[in-house]
């Protein structure tokens, strides 16, 4: 167990995933510092609430709230007023108050409740496609199905900054009701738009329905409708070479591919620890608009329909806990404690249409409305401030309370508490099921209370109609490490006993709960650190992981008995390892039925200590900022056609090797 100095409020067992999601306090000052200098901070985050609502019209009252004053923030003589524009800023250093928590409870002060609507103004100098009339009018999809889902309400819930006169249009044809109901005869993708009656529009992504997603091949083996399998994790690979992978997939005998998060998220141009847009940045969602890195929503929705056509499943990687990473976001911040450097403001991966998102750490401007631009915004979800927790740090693992509403590594924290985020998330994961996908891995689960995700749950089915497919399944990260008596214990944190009945109290089935599986960070060295609380039906397991490959990780501690490849395992030892998996998992009583579902990593090798992506977007060609280190990893194609397992310096495709596909096919009796 190795000491580590640069996240001091970390246990070992919680490294991996500190690294993964975001940058530590200290690492996200040398990311607005541009330099390897800087303090330690707290970040200190403001927040602004959401309320949607379904009417015609709908309104937001604005009042200016006092400031803290400090050596560093701007004194109560300081306040925003309508004379303010988006050109002044704070004198002399000084930055807008933030946001922290004011007790334990983790809940955010009302006082905030205001500070929202920091979209540009069309028209204005900051103002870009994607943010549409954001600064006014946002909304989203809300998709009801009936029993069976051969039909399908549609809402469209909308929020304005003052009264406007909406007009809804679904395909082009004008309404003034939100709400329309499309059954299984609708075979195209719904356009959808509002516009107010003072010009105002609103412009949302194209709408999916369920009943349009290319049939699941039939093959012979024993998928039992999807319930059993080996899936393969593509680890940086963009979805048009998934696209052409997937028969080579499929006709191996795998169940599915999961892929990473395809949720639009933080891009920039200017490198982060010397590298330019690193892996974990997808991991900090800016809206759960299906518009990745890994591609878009119309490449996404061709590569499901070709997997699927050859008999394979696409499983999704969803992050709800959190959003981007305080100072990840798309205005400019300065740091006073630093001799007031200033860092420019993040991308996404939505490209020329991506949406604007803020974070309130180091702030000193001021909105198109006038009020200062402290806020905490994901228009296009949207979320507001009241919908987070206040900031404080995660600095105890063994403490549920913190574990739930605690800022992991300065990622901002989502209050799934709140009904309105609770039914967002869910209304996400109806939108994942509607575009193809056959279930998803949820990321960061521990730091969701159990209470949350069993509502989460609850109104995901109802979305669906009263039942989910016979053939979906979804699993949750849950990292032990030192505090399995919590997680997977009789506490009422846990994610054990007491998860699988709270869910038979909202009237969840056997049948169903089996459905919600837990990744079982304890897999090959602990397989029983839950004393049998849970069916082994319901662990999901693997050798090694993406969260392993980062230098110093010990999330999973393998002890001998796994390895990761990218780490200096040999070819032949990752091989047995994984073969091992198919033939004898330890913990297994009866190889045939239990741990069903078993995941295959696929990923990329590093290459000079550069851990980035090899899709070209973390070529330094692309650096506009602080360029001066970066280090650079260039293109290299995923898919290759006759590529081998092992081979090269590129993509690991361990998924090709025979031995593993032959083990894989002998535990599914292909």
């Amino acid at each position: 167990m190795e000491e580590l100095q640069d996240e001091p409020l970390l246990s070992n067992s919680e490294y991996s995933e500190a690294k993964r999601r975001g940058p530590s306090s200290r690492t996200k000052l040398w990311l607005g510092i541009c330099v390897g200098i800087g303090v330690v901070a707290g970040v200190l985050i403001g927040y602004l609430s959401f309320g949607l609502n379904n009417t015609k019209k709908s309104s937001d009252s604005f009042s200016t709230q006092s400031l803290i004053s400090t050596s560093i923030y701007a004194n109560s003589s300081l306040r925003a007023t309508t004379g303010y524009t988006e050109d002044d800023e704070l004198p002399d250093c000084q930055l807008h108050a933030t946001m922290s928590c004011s007790s334990s409870s983790g809940d955010m002060d009302t006082k905030w409740t205001t500070h929202t609507w920091n979209t540009p103004k069309r028209g204005t100098k900051n103002w870009k496609k994607g943010c549409q009339d954001m600064s006014t009018l946002v909304g989203y999809a809300q998709l009801v199905y009936g029993s069976g889902r051969k039909s399908c309400t549609v809402n469209v819930l909308t929020r304005t900054h003052h009264d406007l006169s909406l007009t809804y249009y679904f395909d082009g044809v004008a309404q003034s009701s939100n709400s329309k109901t499309f059954d299984s005869s609708y075979t195209g993708l719904l356009n959808i738009k509002v516009v107010a009656a003072t010009g105002e529009t609103l412009e949302l992504d194209d709408v999916d329905f369920i009943w349009n997603n290319e049939p699941i091949k039939a093959r012979s083996g024993d998928y039992r409708n999807g319930q059993k399998g080996a899936v393969v994790e593509m680890f940086g690979w963009p979805d048009d070479d998934i696209a052409k992978e997937c028969k080579v997939i499929a006709e191996a005998g795998y169940l599915g591919v999961k892929l990473f998060p395809h949720q639009e998220q933080v891009m920039s141009t200017q490198p982060f620890e010397n590298e330019l847009n690193p892996w974990y940045f997808m991991y900090q969602p800016v809206s759960y608009r299906l518009q990745g890195r890994m591609g878009s929503r119309d490449q996404l929705r061709k590569m499901i329909k070709t997997c699927r056509s050859y008999g394979l499943r696409v499983y999704a990687d969803a992050v709800v806990n959190h959003m981007s990473a305080a100072g990840n976001d798309a205005q400019e911040h300065r740091n006073p404690s630093a001799s007031c450097v200033r860092w420019p403001g993040k991308q996404s991966s939505a490209n020329e249409t991506q949406s604007p998102y803020y974070t309130a750490s180091y702030t000193f401007g001021y909105k198109s409305w006038g009020e200062p631009n402290n806020v905490l915004e994901y228009p296009a979800v949207p979320f507001g401030p009241m919908d987070f927790h206040c900031d404080k740090s995660l600095n105890a693992w063994t403490d549920g309370n913190l574990l739930n509403t605690g800022w992991l590594v300065g990622l901002t924290d989502l209050d799934t508490g709140k009904d309105y985020v609770r039914q967002r998330i869910a209304d996400y994961f109806i939108d994942l099921l509607s575009i193809g996908f056959s279930g998803f891995r949820i990321d960061a689960a521990k730091h969701i209370h159990p209470d949350d995700l069993v509502i989460i749950f609850k109104k995901f089915k109802d979305g669906l109609g009263g039942s989910y497919p016979e053939d979906f399944f979804t699993w949750l990260e849950v990292i032990t490490g030192g505090e399995s008596n919590l997680l997977v214990g009789d506490s009422d944190y846990s994610y054990t006993t007491y998860l699988e009945n709270k869910l038979k109290a909202q009237g969840l089935s056997s049948s169903e709960i089996d459905m919600i599986k837990i990744w079982w960070s304890g897999y090959p060295t602990e397989p029983w650190n839950d004393g049998g609380r849970i069916s082994k039906t319901r662990k999901v397991i693997q050798n090694d992981d993406h969260d392993q490959q980062n230098d110093g990780s010990s999330s999973r501690d393998l002890q001998g008995q796994g390895c990761v490849l990218v780490k200096g395992c040999s070819h032949d030892e990752h091989r047995n390892y994984e073969i091992k998996l198919f033939t004898s998992p330890n913990g297994a009583d009866s190889n045939d039925n239990d741990y069903p579902i078993r995941m295959l990593l696929s990923s990329y090798y590093f290459k000079d200590g550069v851990k980035s992506i090899p899709d070209g977007q973390s070529d330094c060609s692309s650096c506009t900022t602080t360029c001066d280190g970066c280090r650079s990893r260039g293109f290299s194609p995923a898919y290759v056609e006759n590529a081998q397992a092992y081979a090269g310096s590129d993509y690991t495709r361990v998924h090709r090797d025979s031995q593993i596909i032959n083990a894989m096919r002998s535990w599914m009796h292909i």
